[in-house]
């Protein structure tokens, strides 16, 4: 662990496992956002195969209508009923994805809040990690680093630069630019075998699930409260029907 402090450390792993339980229940919500969202698009093709049915059940009808005289037959009759029956059934089915559309509209920007409280959450966690990380090591550099003072506050500042690095002004076209120039103590670092994350911080650099901007955030505050008004009166509408 890179936490010495084995109070701290508990600490900053309570926390995590806190994050982590509300990540796995943020994750089971999206996968029921994502069912109710296709089960909408399903429907909205079950509507159009059965209007299709409906069109040729109507053919079929007339068809049938042409080749009698007088009362319609029970066969003209069947197929009528069934272009009619499809057609409601049709009708129904989209009403039924109107609704399963707006509902996934509304998980999906009560999803986006709650991916956003918990980046939140764990940037938060990660400036706490690190910090206890430092509060760890830092003395321990102090330490073995006496020299450093020294040369900051005696050696002359070509000595500095070589280990801090510098940068060199140029002058191009009116235009300033600063070319950098990494010091000894950068390059050590860049050539310094790499740490391995231990479990804490494994947990807290895994990617939070991918999920798109809800259209109505892109609106103002004043067009989203309108259009959310809209489409609970909808919503409404579509229930007590």
């Amino acid at each position: 662990m890179h936490i010495q402090n084995p109070t701290t450390q508990e600490t900053v792993a309570v926390a995590i496992a806190g994050l982590t339980e509300r990540l796995a229940a943020f994750e089971q919500d999206l996968n029921a956002w994502q069912t109710l969202a296709d089960n909408a698009a399903r429907r909205v093709q079950t509507a159009e195969a059965l209007r299709s049915e409906a069109e040729q059940a109507r053919k079929d009808c007339r068809q049938a209508m042409r080749s009698t005289l007088g009362i319609p037959t029970k066969a003209v009759r069947e197929l009528k009923h069934k272009e009619m029956a499809n057609l409601e059934l049709a009708e129904e089915t989209l009403k039924i994805a109107e609704e399963e559309k707006i509902q996934a509209e509304i998980q999906h920007e009560a999803l986006f809040e709650q991916r956003k409280a918990l980046a939140e959450a764990r940037d938060a966690l990660q400036r706490q990690y690190w910090d206890a990380v430092l509060d760890d090591h830092l003395p321990q550099w102090g330490e073995q680093l006496p020299v450093l003072t020294l040369l900051l506050t005696q050696a002359p500042p070509a000595c500095i630069e070589r280990v801090f690095g510098s940068a060199d002004w140029h002058r191009e076209e009116e235009q300033v630019h600063a070319v950098l120039k990494p010091g000894a103590l950068q390059q050590t670092l860049c050539n310094a075998a790499p740490a391995t994350p231990d479990d804490l911080l494994a947990r807290l650099n895994q990617p939070l699930p991918p999920l798109a901007t809800p259209p109505l955030q892109q609106h103002n505050v004043i067009a989203r409260q309108r259009y959310q008004a809209q489409r609970d009166a909808q919503y409404q509408a579509l229930i007590n029907r």
